[in-house]
């Protein structure tokens, strides 16, 4: 029942967000330059660059969070090494008496 609720909110402002999106690209159509620094990119639509940015941050998120659960992984799989080796100490120890 939880799992239920939870993808019917997901859904909800998924359809919500691209309502939003929509009506914000049809009511913000003029053409803006965009200037980084030195770099001049070309005139686009608001709702463009912020569609842009927007899948920039999204796949920078996704890379960030990707590298701290290798990390994690990595993290686990020594300490799982180091509890196997604990535990054939403990297993030798009690055998030698």
């Amino acid at each position: 029942m939880l799992r239920w609720l939870r993808a019917a909110l997901i859904f909800a402002m998924l359809s919500l967000s691209i309502f939003l999106g929509a009506v914000f690209a049809t009511q913000n159509t003029e053409a803006v330059p965009l200037t980084l620094g030195t770099i001049s990119l070309p005139k686009q639509s608001v709702a463009v660059w912020l569609l842009c940015f927007l899948v920039i941050g999204v796949l920078l998120g996704q890379l960030m969070s990707s590298m701290l659960l290798l990390r994690q992984r990595g993290s686990l799989a020594v300490l799982k090494r180091e509890n196997t080796k604990l535990k054939r100490r403990i297993e030798q120890a009690s055998v030698d008496g």
